[in-house]
């Protein structure tokens, strides 16, 4: 027996948690770029700083890619912002393990 052709007319919308998860692998991103470049003013004596923003920036890419992985669940949403999301937020994942992993 043939399948039936099922149209669905509903609108997408954009996944909010998608939008968050991007917005987290942004923050994270930008706070390795805040760390670099107080290293590079301190002459690699940065200090505490550089600890809090890591662990900060460590978290904020752990928690996008989780919401990330989250927002693939969510019906009838638009799948850009929890691609772009997940992806960023991975990759900033790995950077900051291997970060920490090698001891910078």
């Amino acid at each position: 027996m043939a399948k039936k052709m099922m149209y669905s007319f509903a609108e997408k919308k954009n996944s909010v948690n998608g939008i968050i998860s991007t917005i987290m692998g942004t923050v994270s991103l930008v706070l390795l770029l805040v760390i670099v470049y107080i290293s590079y003013y301190e002459r690699g004596e940065a200090g505490i700083y550089a600890g809090t923003f890591g662990i900060s920036g460590f978290l904020f890419a752990l928690c996008g890619f989780g919401v990330g992985i989250l927002s693939f669940s969510e019906k009838n949403i638009k799948y850009r912002y929890p691609k772009i999301g997940s992806i960023l937020s991975g990759v900033m994942l790995v950077i900051w393990l291997g970060l920490y992993l090698i001891g910078v």
